[in-house]
């Protein structure tokens, strides 16, 4: 029996292994497609803008702003309302938000009591942030063409007026840029983990980002440089400190959403829908199960790490886990496994079949918040269940692909150097040689 696979035996035939006659791109070339994904993303961030402008001409109050599509729980908390009374939904208020949401609307309450003017500034806020979070994948992604899962996605239609999110997002892509350092920026790992902290005390799911940092750092893909995550997780450890201190309401707050954990999207917002239990049992039951699964992802990747784990299919996999089977799942809890879905998935069809599920439930959960306050309009509660059910599986699908790509080094980052002394690429981080192309 032979001991190498016939292909191989043939390559010399066939004109040499895979990828050998790939040229790298021209810094042209490069720039022209940069331009055009940003041209995406204006365009994308434009009709999130015309989405919200019914509602900044006229008003949040509900329902009219949920069948406008543009409802959130920043304007619902600064109007002083709460979520409509709907079976598998949080109470949501003022009380529900997080830190930095709840720091924003606190201080406009100062300046302003027009919700049109402080939407307005969250609006600015956030289009900042998306514009950030695209140049900072513009530097990690080393497979440019799927940015446009990204750049033209409806999760970012749907959430640029509803919480800081994509502000907090775009702070964490830069730590992750700081941290893995594609050319031309310099490894800054102490101010990784001030982004990550202030990101984390928006959304917790930054936490997993700083997790996959970390796992990577120490056993990074092929040559990408090692790091040293130390200096992250102390600066982590020190901001987390100072806005602990500094607002007395964050552990307040945290505890308010251990009690009132349950929103829809989720299985547990699914049981509840079915009127299986009541939502003080899930809460409890479907945090701990979240956090475990989260617990063995990680211990599964650390026994993997022999062949160096990939920074954004780490990431992508300990946030999935947690969406999966997390006691929430709104469509601003899907925005952060967004970018690193597009650099740790290479399926079109993939991409799509998750993009229009989280289309599909974003606009679902606000015609069901039409239903709770009208019962004559909006959607029925089961077509709701049907298709957040629809979308968590569209969620476990992508995270099946990217666990494919587990060892694969997809983001651009410093190089080690080679064992003759040179850099193992050119200048932007590309391989020069087919057998360190992926």
């Amino acid at each position: 029996m032979p001991s190498s696979h016939a292909t191989r035996i043939a390559e010399p035939l066939l004109g040499g292994p895979d990828g050998i006659h790939r040229g790298v791109a021209s810094v042209a070339y490069r720039r022209g497609q940069a331009f055009v994904f940003a041209g995406i993303l204006g365009v994308t961030t434009f009709l999130a803008l015309a989405l919200q402008g019914p509602c900044l001409s006229s008003g949040y109050e509900r329902p009219s702003a949920s069948a406008r599509m543009c409802a959130g729980p920043l304007s619902t908390a600064f109007l002083g309302q709460f979520n409509p009374d709907a079976v598998g939904r949080s109470r949501g208020g003022a009380a529900g938000l997080s830190v930095l949401d709840g720091i924003v609307v606190d201080l406009f309450r100062f300046i302003t009591d027009d919700v049109s003017v402080f939407m307005a500034f969250v609006l600015l806020l956030n289009v900042a942030g998306v514009a950030a979070l695209g140049v900072a994948l513009l530097l990690l992604a080393r497979q440019r063409a799927w940015l446009v899962a990204v750049f033209a996605s409806p999760v970012i239609l749907f959430t640029l007026g509803s919480t800081l999110d994509p502000l907090a997002l775009a702070l964490a892509l830069w730590a992750v840029v700081l941290f893995v350092a594609p050319p031309p920026v310099e490894p800054r790992p102490w101010l990784s983990g001030i982004l990550l902290a202030i990101a984390a005390f928006e959304n917790p799911l930054a936490l997993l980002v700083l997790a996959a940092l970390v796992l990577t750092g120490l056993n990074p893909p092929g040559r990408l440089a090692r790091r040293n995550p130390q200096m992250m997780i102390a600066t982590a450890t020190i901001t987390s400190a100072i806005i602990l201190v500094a607002d007395g309401t964050a552990i307040s707050r945290i505890t308010r959403w251990y009690s009132d954990a349950i929103d829809g999207g989720s299985f547990a917002s699914i049981l509840l829908m079915a009127r299986i239990g009541d939502a003080g049992t899930w809460a409890t039951v479907w945090i701990v199960v979240s956090a475990l699964l989260v617990a063995g992802v990680l211990v599964a990747l650390v026994m993997m790490r022999d062949k160096g784990l990939d920074p954004a299919v780490t990431a992508c996999l300990l946030i999935g886990a947690c969406l999966v089977l997390a006691p929430g799942l709104m469509p601003w809890d899907s925005l952060w496994i967004l970018p690193f879905l597009a650099l740790a998935v290479s399926r079109w069809w993939v991409l799509i079949a998750w993009a229009l599920a989280e289309a599909v439930f974003a606009v679902a959960i606000q015609l069901g918040d039409i239903t709770a306050l009208d019962a004559d309009k909006g959607l029925e509660p089961s077509f709701i269940a049907l298709f957040a059910l629809l979308r968590i599986f569209a969620l476990i699908t992508v995270l099946v692909f990217a666990g494919e790509n587990l060892h694969r080094r997809r983001i651009r980052g410093q190089l080690r150097p080679a064992e003759d002394g040179t850099r193992d690429g050119t200048g932007d981080g590309e391989p020069a040689t087919a057998s360190a192309r992926e």
